[in-house]
């Protein structure tokens, strides 16, 4: 009996070792195993949002940097979603680490074969990584959870964006009281769309959701850096609406307004 009991042992360790092994052999990246099963994890840091005025004189900038001591090499393709969508397209490689990168969005733009002045309010720019570790294992995003390529915290450098944004007022005095004069002609509110007002990076949404008529208001400080755009809803033909600036009436826009308001 005591010997059947320590044939049973044996066998319950054998099946989990069998367990383990398979495990691992499903998931080449888990970094508790051997330096050659390390994940070849890029990190990267980045301004992701430019005005749409700067994009034909400033750069995407960067700083790459690895955890470990495994990345060979780092490799970039871009790609536009939004005004057009253009498929991705072989950017740049990266084969030191830590490293600095500097691309003219001139340059970006010239890779997916349009100009600098293509690239509108609303666009996004998305890159997609590929790492090839010192083992010869190559990683993308399908290496890694959602939750790593969700998350903005993880600084990941497989599934990134950068988006094209308003540029910002300036031809009005900014601090005061903004107005909005909001109006549907259907008459069933704006239907998801909205008016939002970015005062030194914070969001402010205005919309409403019955009704032909509202009205807002707004207080922007002194100095603050003030963008103002329209966020499409599923009616935007009967969306229309009238700024009033601290400085008196800033303009009437719509039906189907444009994203900037400047």
């Amino acid at each position: 009996m005591k010997r059947l009991f320590i044939y049973m042992i044996g066998a319950a360790l054998l099946s989990v070792g069998f367990v383990s092994c398979e495990e691992d052999e499903k998931d080449p990246m888990q970094v508790h195993l051997d330096e050659a099963n390390k994940a070849p994890y890029v990190r990267i840091l980045y301004d992701n949002v430019v005005a749409v005025d700067q994009v034909p004189s400033a750069s995407f900038d960067a700083n790459l940097d690895a955890f470990e001591d495994n990345v060979q090499s780092w490799s970039v393709d871009v790609s536009l979603e939004g005004s057009t969508d253009i498929d991705p397209a072989p950017l740049t490689t990266v084969s030191s680490f830590p490293s600095d990168i500097s691309i003219p969005f001139t340059e970006i733009a010239t890779t997916l074969g349009i100009t600098a002045e293509d690239i509108a309010a609303g666009d996004v720019l998305r890159f997609l990584g590929t790492a090839t570790s010192t083992s010869g294992f190559v990683a993308n995003q399908d290496n890694f959870s959602g939750s790593i390529l969700g998350q903005p915290e993880q600084n990941q450098a497989f599934n990134f964006i950068v988006q094209i944004e308003c540029a910002p007022i300036t031809d009005v005095s900014v601090g005061g009281t903004w107005t909005v004069d909001a109006f549907d002609s259907y008459g069933d509110g704006w239907n998801g769309a909205s008016l939002n007002f970015v005062i030194d990076g914070a969001v402010n949404s205005f919309t409403f959701g019955s009704g032909s008529s509202a009205n807002f208001s707004i207080d922007v400080p002194d100095g603050a850096n003030l963008l103002i755009f329209f966020g499409s809803g599923s009616f935007d033909s009967e969306v229309e609406f009238t700024i009033n600036s601290p400085s008196g009436p800033y303009g009437d826009f719509g039906p189907s307004p444009g994203r900037c308001v400047n």
